[in-house]
């Protein structure tokens, strides 16, 4: 009878080890799934990546083509092309884009910049010791696909089209030819707008998160167009006679291509 009281006793001993053992390793099983949530938040994450976004950025541009060919001289009235490299030297392009997030790999919206023209002392756009004044307006659509847009680095790629408004206004003393064979002093007053279409612009950028609702990255653009529209006058003052006003003389379309590189902050919603 105590042997098998014994027995008894050794069984029940046995099995409460064994399932005091199991309770204890439980947790640690029910534990496993948790490595596996990484992508469910990246899915959560990218559901959310649709909304509206605006963007501020500051650039410094290069051009190369022309402004024109096929001008007039205003001094020997020969024909003349006016270059950008002969013109300008760089401009800063400043850029705000408007626009919508549609999806995480997808962006619509418009973009437009305001740009300072560092204008060249050259004969045929502004001659030295004139007083030289160039801006440029550019605007249009954008599209964008983006290519990690759960990552904390955004790298993507745009195309946009748009128009390019180019004004300048030049000013200065200088000296006209009289029909006698004299010169004479002359103030030189010229207010002239170029525009024309700009065919295509491509960006590429990178958008690196900072904060939930804010990133930044560089950018860099190439684009191709033309002055295809030119419009403005000149007026010539030579003391004793009246102001004589003209406008400016007709030229022919060239091709030039402008170049960017800068940086951009985005704010968005999602």
């Amino acid at each position: 009878m105590t042997l098998r009281l014994w027995k008894t006793l050794s069984v029940v001993a046995t099995l409460g080890f064994t399932g005091a053992a199991l309770a204890q390793e439980a947790p640690e099983t029910q534990a496993q799934p948790v490595s596996t949530s990484e992508p469910v938040d990246v899915d959560v994450r990218a559901a959310h990546i649709s909304g509206p976004q605006v963007a501020i950025g500051v650039n410094i541009g290069l051009g190369a083509g022309y402004v024109y060919k096929h001008g007039t001289s205003r001094t020997t009235g020969a024909p003349e092309n006016l270059k950008i490299t002969d013109a300008a030297d760089v401009s800063i392009p400043l850029l705000v884009e408007l626009g919508y997030r549609i999806n995480p790999r997808f962006y619509v919206g418009v973009w437009g910049t305001w740009e300072k023209v560092f204008t060249k002392t050259n004969d045929i756009s502004c001659p030295e010791n004139f007083d030289c004044n160039n801006s440029q307006w550019r605007f249009g659509p954008e599209g964008r696909f983006h290519f990690l847009p759960t990552s904390r680095f955004d790298p993507w790629v745009g195309l946009a089209v748009g128009l390019e408004i180019l004004k300048s206004h030049v000013k200065g003393d200088t000296q006209v030819a009289l029909p006698n064979g004299a010169t004479a002093p002359a103030r030189f007053d010229s207010s002239v707008t170029d525009r024309g279409p700009t065919f295509a612009r491509l960006s590429i950028g990178g958008d690196y998160r900072l904060a939930r609702f804010f990133a930044v990255g560089p950018m860099l653009t190439a684009s191709i167009g033309s002055y295809t529209v030119r419009t403005g006058d000149q007026t010539l003052t030579i003391d004793g006679i009246p102001p004589q006003t003209s406008q400016v003389s007709a030229v022919k379309d060239g091709f030039h291509g402008l170049f960017t590189l800068g940086v951009r902050g985005v704010f968005h919603t999602f």
